[in-house]
């Protein structure tokens, strides 16, 4: 089952976790999208209350010290969270429909996202490859996915240490993945995978905005059985969007792996993987590495100028003071700009130091 936190027409479900409200054993709420929380939570267990009172969360005032007046709901399976009256326990959407007997068909939507600073442009692009039967646009969490002639492959994980690099491979009619890597370079572009199941996306999908895949437990009571118990999957005309939903993996394309006048192949690879990166980031040594009067790091701003030696320079103009203004980025080019305290030095002091 599906338990989107907003309804269809953006207005909170019954699934979105209120205060001071009755509760019952089984019943399933949401926290904020904003918290950034995927997790549903089933209450588990009632306290008992005074006769002619009911179980109950806590209330607003409660919580006033929250974010949306909400409790610090668990982002582990399994955890349990003490609400007034309530216990609430964490568990997985997307895993409680992965174990059904019949699960719906796997969709994967993919996310290119390219930058100004990398590749030239600010745009991300939405598309999914037509797998499982849909060649239509698909619609999830609000966001239109196009059906692109794009084929993926490479994705499974193994055991044997290495991680996979997956290739993407893109029509190119009339040269025109060519033409576009001319005026942009690709490479660094991040890819995000998001998979889900066919329950969870918009209803807008489907005729009449009628989700088919959905079959709730009262639904199914009559319903055949085969000889192990297991009840058999039916179809029913519930809402499940749920864009929450998903498995979310971060790819990065790290080169063009093959061109042709069929198809453009690009060559995923995970961050670890990408060429020219070291980890980590940042090395012991004992030089600062900030970029000299670079802002955050390095705020220098002042006009007093030095040589890479940390000599004051106290001849010429301004303008040609500063022209030969170098930072040697030792820890007494430092001291020299902002004195002996609260040195945004960027160094480790006793690097080179021997034991």
């Amino acid at each position: 089952m599906a338990y989107p936190y907003y309804n269809v027409d953006g207005t909170k479900s019954i699934h979105a976790w209120q205060a001071n409200r009755e509760y019952a054993i089984g019943d399933v709420v949401r926290a904020n999208p904003s918290k950034g929380n995927t997790l549903a939570f089933k209450c588990i267990e009632l306290r008992a209350v005074a006769p002619g009172e009911k179980p109950k969360s806590d209330t607003e005032e409660f919580y006033a010290t929250f974010p949306e007046n909400e409790p610090s709901f668990p982002f582990k399976i399994t955890q349990t969270l003490e609400d007034g009256d309530i216990t609430w326990e964490a568990f997985e959407p997307l895993a409680e429909e992965l174990l059904r007997l019949a699960p719906t068909a796997i969709i994967d939507l993919f996310e290119i996202q390219l930058t100004q600073a990398v590749n030239g442009v600010n745009d991300i692009l939405h598309y999914h490859a037509g797998k499982n039967g849909l060649t239509e646009d698909i619609k999830f969490g609000g966001q239109t996915y196009p059906a692109v002639p794009v084929e993926v492959d490479g994705f499974e994980f193994s055991a044997k240490g290495t991680l996979p690099r997956p290739t993407l491979r893109v029509a190119n009619v009339n040269n025109a993945i060519t033409s576009l890597m001319l005026l942009y370079n690709p490479l660094a572009a991040e890819v995000r995978r998001i998979r889900t199941f066919a329950k969870f996306i918009d209803t807008t999908n489907f005729q009449n905005g009628v989700n088919p895949f959905f079959t709730k437990e009262s639904d199914v009571e009559d319903a055949l059985t085969t000889q192990n118990g297991d009840i058999l999957t039916e179809q029913s005309e519930n809402d499940t969007a749920d864009p929450d939903a998903k498995i979310v993996e971060t790819w990065y394309i790290d080169r063009v792996s093959s061109e042709n006048p069929q198809f453009v192949e690009f060559e995923l690879a995970p961050k670890l993987d990408l060429t020219n990166l070291a980890l980590p980031r940042r090395t012991i040594e004992e030089f600062c590495p900030w970029t000299y009067r670079g802002g955050r790091e390095c705020p220098y701003v002042g006009d007093d100028c030095f040589t890479i030696d940390d000599q004051r320079i106290e001849t010429g103009t301004q303008a040609e003071k500063e022209a030969a203004d170098v930072c040697g980025k030792r820890l007494s080019s430092c001291q020299a700009r902002f004195g002996p305290k609260n040195l945004p030095f960027g160094g480790f002091y006793g690097a080179r130091l021997q034991a």
